[in-house]
């Protein structure tokens, strides 16, 4: 699989795949409409959604900086990064990124986002954090499975 001085084994850029799906939610509700309640409240959850995703992956993103490190898992990792918001959730940035996926499709005023949600986490599983750990307990072997016994996944 992933070298230790290579970089982490992913077929997709992550934000491709929550784009993508984000895109066919929109899609489905164009083709086959499954709208939503029309209510502020459900407009104002989107948007709370989207604004507490942008903080999460905003957080992880800045601490994996201040770590000289990159969240980019086609370039290799130079440090492992438990500060901020990695002390509740080994998957900050993708949480966040599930959360504007959710807000958007909530924005949109469709239903078919929550409904599509299991497949788009298993997506994710599969083809990015499936790669990401095997190549981080390479990397940091000992360290790695120490962080990963006191901290779950999110997604």
């Amino acid at each position: 699989m992933s070298e230790c001085t290579g970089h982490a084994t992913v077929r997709v850029p992550p934000p491709a795949i929550f784009v993508g799906h984000l895109v066919g939610a929109l899609v489905l509700n164009w083709a086959v409409p499954l709208a939503g309640p029309r209510l502020t409240a459900f407009r104002i959850a989107g948007g709370l959604a989207v604004v507490g995703g942008l903080l999460p992956a905003g957080l992880a993103m800045s601490h994996m900086i201040k770590a000289h490190t990159t969240p980019d898992p086609d370039r290799p990792t130079t440090a492992l990064v438990i500060q901020g918001p990695y002390r509740w959730t080994r998957n900050p940035i993708y949480l966040g990124f599930f959360l504007i996926y959710l807000g958007f499709t909530f924005l949109a005023g469709t239903l078919w986002g929550m409904l599509l949600s299991p497949l788009l986490l298993w997506t994710v599983t599969r083809a990015i954090i499936r790669g990401e750990e095997l190549y981080l307990n390479a990397r940091f072997p000992d360290s790695y499975q120490e962080y990963k016994s006191r901290v779950r996944r999110s997604v």
